[in-house]
């Protein structure tokens, strides 16, 4: 098969697209053939050997997947060859504590697709049959490849673990990107005032459209003060982060009495100084999330199949030309996700 393979840490120029084995599934493995890939900044962490979990070189990338089942192991049950799914990004094992309470997204020895383990940037990937999830036939390859994982990541943080409530405000920073294109759907679905925060704007009315009631650039306006005049000083309930770094730390200082603040991901800065007598005064939650579940991504592609969530999507690209489409994320000058197609 055709892989995008990384046999060295680095640069662009690493990603070879190569002819690689097939995979061969174990007992209870399913062959998957991708149709779709997305591309997530995790990527190009991996690529530069910065991610902070080890890996083993030559490594395919790609967290998330879709397609459809091309073999299966022996003992494979619930699965047929033909069947449209996607590859849920968490490989856990089934039988830790965690999983056992419904909590394979903290899986204590799981393994993560295109990280851990080889992922989607090839024409056919090999996973445990307990991690596909099945897709709507109303939901395209290119959709599932898209929005599955940023919706269920959003889900994750502002439903499960946040807990946002209708009628409260919340602050979706960076909601031009992959995640946060989708955050704004996800609160405003939940019937929250969304306040979104964006570098560019020409990224303003595409968040507007998304479901935001109002935009901050933070390149033109902190995000304190922004919030402060969108709110008649009161704050946000809720603010849902990825960034990390001074974003993280203005978004904390935008947060109303009682606010709470759901990080998942730090790619802005990973190391944060606080000021506790502002966090335990103001009564503060900050949370750390950002692993969704199964139950929780199927959750959202049935939404997605009833047309109650609609991808956000910037193009898509041929496998061969990964480098051209990570160089776009690493521009930041795009909106939405980024997608890479094999040939058929």
């Amino acid at each position: 098969m055709k892989a995008i393979v990384l046999r060295e840490h680095g640069g662009l120029e690493q990603l070879r697209y190569e002819t690689v084995a097939d995979p061969v599934p174990a007992a209870k493995q399913v062959v998957v053939r991708v149709r779709a890939s997305g591309l997530n900044h995790c990527d190009i962490d991996v690529r530069n050997g910065t991610f902070g979990v080890q890996h083993k070189l030559p490594h395919v990338m790609g967290v998330d997947a879709a397609g459809e089942v091309l073999a299966v192991g022996g003992d494979v049950t619930l699965w047929k060859v033909g069947d449209r799914v996607a590859p849920h990004f968490m490989v856990s094992c089934g039988h830790c504590a965690n999983c056992r309470n419904g909590r394979e997204n903290i899986c204590e020895n799981a393994d993560i697709l295109g990280v851990t383990v080889w992922g989607g940037y090839a024409e056919k990937l090999v996973v445990p049959e307990s991690n596909l999830i099945a897709l709507p036939d109303t939901v395209s390859f290119v959709d599932a490849a898209a929005s599955m994982v940023p919706f269920a990541t959003a889900w994750e943080a502002l439903i499960t673990t946040a807990r946002l409530q209708a009628g409260e405000t919340v602050l979706i920073n960076a909601a031009g990107g992959g995640v946060g294109s989708h955050a704004v759907q996800i609160a405003r679905l939940a019937g929250a005032r969304v306040i979104a925060s964006v570098g560019a704007d020409d990224k303003a009315d595409k968040v507007m459209a998304l479901g935001a009631d109002a935009v901050i650039n933070y390149r033109s306006e902190t995000l304190v003060d922004g919030v402060k005049r969108l709110t008649g000083g009161r704050g946000v309930d809720v603010a849902f982060d990825g960034v990390g770094g001074d974003i993280l730390k203005q978004s904390l200082k935008a947060l109303a009495d009682g606010g709470r603040l759901a990080s998942i991901g730090a790619h802005g800065g990973e190391v944060v100084d606080i000021d506790m007598i502002e966090f335990f005064r103001k009564h503060i939650t900050l949370l750390g999330c950002g692993r969704s579940t199964r139950e929780i991504a199927a959750t959202v592609l049935g939404l997605m199949a009833a047309g109650r969530l609609k991808p956000v999507l910037q193009g898509t690209y041929p496998l061969e030309r990964a480098a051209e489409a990570q160089a776009l994320m690493e521009s930041r000058n795009f909106f939405g996700r980024i997608i890479l197609q094999p040939a058929a």
